[in-house]
C-alpha cells in the first residue's frame, strides 16, 4: 500500500534518476585576450572562462549551476592570464558525464557557441586523478614586441630601428641572470620577501625569432621579436616585469646589477611591460604522458591535424592580431 493514494488509486513510484558514469576530461583551448580581464572567471566582467561555461551549458554539458560554480565539475586552468594575455595551448581538466563522441564532435560543437576568439582546439580522455594546473611539469610564454622597444635614449624609436646582432646577444646575456631559482618578490604585486611561495624556478630565457611586420597605413615594415621563457610556474605579472626590467636596463634607465638586487629584500618599482605582447605557448606535461602513455593519449602532441589548426590559429587568431594592435598603437 506503499504507493496508495488517500484518494484511493494506486500512483507510480517516483522515477530513479539515470546513473551516468563521470570521467575527466582534459580540454586543449587558444585564445584572443585582448577583449577579456583574463582567463579566470569573475562576476559582471568579461572572462575567458565565462564565455567556456556559457558554451558547456548550451551544449548541455553542464548544468546552469556547474557554470556558476565551474569547482562543482572539478573544473581547473593549467595557468592563470591576466588581462588582454593571449593563450595558444591553455590545458583544463573536468569531469562530466561519460560521452565516447565527446573528444570527436564536442571541439566543432562548442565552437560554433563560442566567440571566434576563443577555439576549443581538442578533448580527449585522461586519468581518473588529472589535475591540469598540478601536473603540469612546466609552462611555456613568450612575449612578441617592436625591437625599438630596446633602443637608447638617442637611438631611433620608430619603424625605421632594426636591431643588431650585439644588441640582441646583450639582451640575452641579460635574461640568462633570470635563470635558475630565483626570490621573484619585486616581479609580483602584494607579496613579501619573506614569502617562500615569490621563489621561482626559471629553466630558459632568450631571444628567439626576429621578422618584419608590414604596417599598410604607413607603408613600413617594423621589425619584431620573440623572447622565449619556461619555467615550473610563474606569479602575477612575473613575466611582464622581468621583461619589464630587460627594456629598462636596454634602454639605460636601469643598471644591469639591478637585476640581481631585485633578488634581494629592498623592496623595488619594477617597471611592467603591456600584457599585449604576452602569450602562453605550452603547457608541459612530459611527465604525465611517459607515466600514462600506454594506457591515455598524451597531452604534449595532439596528433598531425590538430597540431596543424594549432599552428594556424596562433598566427591567424594571436599573433597576427597583437601585431596588428601594436602597430595601430603607434600609428
Amino acid at each position: 500500500l506503499r504507493y496508495v493514494q488517500k484518494i484511493g488509486h494506486i500512483s507510480e513510484p517516483p522515477a530513479k534518476k539515470k546513473w551516468k558514469k563521470k570521467v575527466r576530461y582534459a580540454m586543449l583551448i587558444a585564445y584572443q585576450g585582448k577583449n577579456y580581464c583574463g582567463m579566470q572567471i569573475q562576476k559582471d566582467a568579461p572572462t575567458i572562462e565565462g564565455r567556456l561555461m556559457n558554451a558547456m551549458q548550451k551544449y548541455n554539458l553542464i548544468t546552469a549551476e556547474e557554470a556558476l560554480k565551474p569547482n562543482i565539475f572539478k573544473f581547473q586552468r593549467a595557468a592563470r592570464t591576466d588581462r588582454a594575455v593571449s593563450a595558444v595551448r591553455q590545458m583544463c581538466s573536468m569531469i562530466l558525464d561519460l560521452d565516447e563522441e565527446l573528444p570527436k564532435r564536442g571541439p566543432d560543437e562548442l565552437n560554433k557557441i563560442l566567440p571566434s576568439d576563443i577555439r576549443v582546439m581538442g578533448i580527449r580522455r585522461a586519468t581518473r586523478t588529472f589535475n591540469s594546473q598540478k601536473d603540469c611539469d612546466s609552462r611555456t610564454y613568450s612575449y612578441t614586441l617592436p625591437t625599438y622597444a630596446f633602443a637608447q635614449v638617442d637611438e631611433l624609436t620608430n619603424s625605421a630601428y632594426r636591431i643588431s646582432d650585439e644588441t640582441v646577444n646583450e639582451i640575452d646575456n641579460l635574461l640568462k641572470i633570470f635563470v635558475g631559482t630565483h626570490n621573484f618578490f619585486n616581479y609580483t604585486s602584494k607579496k613579501e620577501y619573506t614569502d617562500k611561495s615569490c621563489f621561482r624556478y626559471i629553466i630558459s630565457f632568450k631571444c628567439d625569432e626576429r621578422f618584419l611586420y608590414r604596417n599598410e597605413l604607413r607603408k613600413e615594415d617594423v621589425e619584431f621579436m620573440t623572447i622565449k621563457i619556461k619555467g615550473q610556474s610563474f606569479m602575477l605579472h612575473q613575466i611582464r616585469k622581468m621583461i619589464g626590467m630587460v627594456i629598462a636596463i636596454s634602454r639605460g634607465f636601469l643598471y644591469r646589477s639591478d637585476i640581481q638586487r631585485s633578488f634581494e629584500s629592498t623592496r623595488m618599482d619594477v617597471p611592467k611591460a603591456p600584457g599585449l605582447g604576452l602569450l602562453l605557448e605550452q603547457i608541459h606535461y612530459e611527465n604525465y604522458d611517459r607515466k600514462f602513455s600506454k594506457t591515455h593519449e598524451t597531452l604534449n602532441d595532439w596528433g598531425e591535424e590538430i597540431e596543424a589548426k594549432i599552428k594556424d590559429v596562433r598566427h591567424r587568431l594571436i599573433v597576427r592580431e597583437i601585431l596588428r594592435q601594436e602597430i595601430e598603437s603607434q600609428s
